[in-house]
């Protein structure tokens, strides 16, 4: 029995007004509804927005002690208020933003910020050995010589096998897994994230869905003989099991949402590595480790171009 959809008629509404997808209308209403529930909004007034006019949800959020769920929720409501077209007190909701985002900087720089993680030179080391465990696993249990009748379960194992080798490999990226998929033959649709299979030469990591494409536009990296002889393996399984070729599956053989990839990101370093990291962890410790001496500012530079992000955003937010 299919799940009946949460928050249809507004997410309807914000992704026609704002012309966003479908996956960024869905966050904004989840934020919204949220919202109105905590604020005692009737149900039946939540599709409408009306209520977000209001000064009692400007002091409301402005109250919100945690900076991360306050620039969460002024974000919602600006998308909201752009349907509503009220430009006045848009402007009261970019001042929270604004605030949030220097003092949540401010907390970054005073040191006062507390990191899943020691020794992150030390971490990285084991990140990158850890797809080894893995392919053990694999290996041990011949998953595949199963082929195209591995279950979701050994595919799960698969997954996580070519995630961690990615990571030891490659750039370590957001979440962009999730929508990269295998692609042969002519160029490849704009926008979207592809493993390139070629006959003749490297295989290639394209990637052009990601949060600061505007900034650093379509990347694209070699992809390692390691990695390639992985993906060689798993691709007809994958074939098999959804016919656009995406890597990662949810149990449906569908590909992945990037909410669900985070959860299974969490679930590979608690079943491998027995820690509670997320991706966001795992930028951290590998530019952590980067940074750790004294670095030059080439070496800076190309890991900033590499994980896409302002090399300001690594000594704020990564370096221990």
């Amino acid at each position: 029995m299919p799940f009946e959809s949460k928050n249809k008629d507004l997410i309807d509404k914000l992704q026609e007004a704002l012309s966003v997808k479908r996956s960024t209308a869905r966050v904004y209403a989840s934020t919204l509804a949220t919202l109105a529930r905590n604020v005692n909004i009737p149900p039946e007034d939540v599709t409408s927005l009306t209520w977000l006019t209001k000064k009692r949800i400007v002091k409301f959020v402005s109250d919100v002690n945690n900076l991360t769920k306050r620039k969460n929720l002024a974000s919602g409501i600006v998308a909201g208020l752009k349907v509503l077209k009220e430009k006045k007190i848009i402007q009261e909701y970019r001042q929270i933003l604004m605030k949030a985002d220097k003092d949540y900087t401010a907390f970054l720089v005073s040191g006062k910020r507390k990191r899943p993680y020691k020794n992150a030179d030390k971490q990285w080391t084991m990140i990158r050995g850890l797809w080894k465990k893995v392919s053990s696993i694999v290996s041990t249990q011949k998953i595949f010589q199963r082929g195209e009748s591995v279950n979701q379960q050994e595919y799960r194992t698969l997954m996580a096998l070519a995630y961690l080798k990615f990571v030891s490999d490659m750039p370590v990226r957001r979440l962009e897994y999730a929508s990269t998929r295998f692609w042969e033959g002519k160029d490849p649709p704009e926008g979207g994230n592809y493993i390139l299979v070629k006959k003749r030469g490297p295989w290639v990591w394209s990637i052009s869905e990601y949060k600061t494409f505007k900034t650093f536009g379509k990347q694209e990296f070699p992809i390692t003989t390691g990695l390639r002889t992985i993906l060689t393996k798993i691709r007809p399984i994958t074939k098999a099991k959804n016919n656009d070729e995406y890597l990662f599956l949810n149990s449906r053989w569908r590909n992945m949402s990037r909410d669900l990839f985070s959860k299974f990101v969490g679930s590979v370093f608690r079943t491998y590595a027995g820690k509670p990291w997320t991706q966001n962890t795992i930028r951290s410790i590998k530019v952590s480790s980067v940074w750790k001496d004294s670095i030059k500012t080439i070496d800076a530079l190309r890991i900033s171009e590499e994980m896409a992000h302002d090399p300001r955003t690594a000594m704020i937010h990564y370096r221990n």
